[in-house]
């Protein structure tokens, strides 16, 4: 696998691996060796930047162009007949309904009933969006509750939606008195000068959202921007930051093991482990190509998948680190 930024994605039915590339399109690996699909396979875009697969065992891929379906033989655009084709998809899911939610960067997100599209979260107007009328939808969840959630990357927050109505959660009022905001709209990150917020809080730390997750006991983790990660557990927001051990700069993502041990990628400082009792960091003298870590994926064996920023993808199997 040449270098390139890589999304760990999901394992499939069959126990196959997918990855997303920002520029190489997708890579599926089977336990022994990577396939890749792009353009030439019948990708839109080699920009690639969800994977899911459906009830019916399809592969769906978010591209800079649309949908695209793989159905274990070919690979067919899902949106040809409408303009979603042209959009951007950043995000996607397949609630248990049998809805299909498209989260896009310029105008919200669609859902898809099979037939028809609709649009929602495109005509905000939130004073801290980034003048923009939108949301940018980077990830979709549906909790245990059948809640699904969307996280903003341009000032919004994250959204709940419970099948009839959205609610939007916010930081609260002295988060927008103590942060302008921020003067670099082309970039992922830039980090303030101090963590204003408390902790514990009733509000969510920061309102621009990389992903959510769930873990086992239903608590919801939010990957932010500037305040590390943020746990909901249905009634408060509680932040874990550095007087908790853990970064409090830019974090991407958060997964629970079949331990029960939380990790946490971040954009600077690698990989942070949580046991329930003491954090451990895992950087680049461990083992990990690069401290800029995307995402993380733990597999059907235990084994935990990370991609990175720059140098590609690695494998923890509990000792030791293994660069693909």
């Amino acid at each position: 696998m040449a270098a390139g930024n890589i999304i760990c994605e999901l394992q499939d039915k069959a126990g196959n691996i997918w990855f997303s590339t920002t520029g190489e399109g997708a890579y599926r690996y089977d336990g022994r060796s990577f396939t890749n699909f792009t353009t030439k396979e019948g990708l839109g875009s080699n920009n690639v930047n969800k994977i899911i697969e459906d009830k019916a065992g399809n592969i769906l891929f978010a591209t800079n162009t649309g949908v695209f379906k793989y159905d274990g033989r070919s690979i067919t655009t899902l949106t040809s007949n409408n303009d979603v084709s042209k959009k951007a998809i950043s995000s996607l899911l397949a609630d248990r309904e049998g809805n299909l939610w498209l989260g896009t960067m310029q105008s919200g997100v669609y859902r898809y009933d099979g037939k028809t599209f609709t649009n929602y979260l495109n005509k905000d107007d939130h004073p801290f969006n980034l003048d923009a009328h939108h949301q940018a939808i980077m990830d979709i969840l549906q909790d245990r509750n059948g809640n699904i959630w969307f996280c903003s990357w341009n000032r919004g927050g994250v959204w709940r939606y419970n099948g009839k109505t959205f609610t939007n959660y916010l930081p609260p009022a002295a988060y927008y008195q103590q942060e302008a905001p921020p003067a670099d709209k082309g970039q992922f990150f830039s980090f303030p000068k101090k963590d204003t917020n408390p902790q514990p809080q009733d509000s969510i730390t920061d309102d621009m959202i990389f992903s959510i997750s769930e873990d086992k006991a239903g608590n919801l983790w939010f990957a932010t921007r500037r305040h590390g990660a943020c746990r909901y557990d249905g009634k408060n927001f509680i932040s874990f930051t550095k007087n908790k051990g853990l970064v409090d700069k830019g974090m991407y993502a958060v997964l629970e093991d079949k331990k029960g041990n939380l990790w946490f990628t971040t954009e600077k400082d690698g990989v942070w482990r949580y046991d329930g009792k003491s954090f451990k960091n895992f950087t680049t003298n461990d083992g990990l190509p690069n401290n800029s870590v995307f995402s993380i994926l733990e597999d059907k064996s235990g084994n935990l998948w990370f991609g990175t920023r720059g140098f590609g993808l690695s494998r923890y199997n509990g000792k030791d680190f293994i660069d693909f």
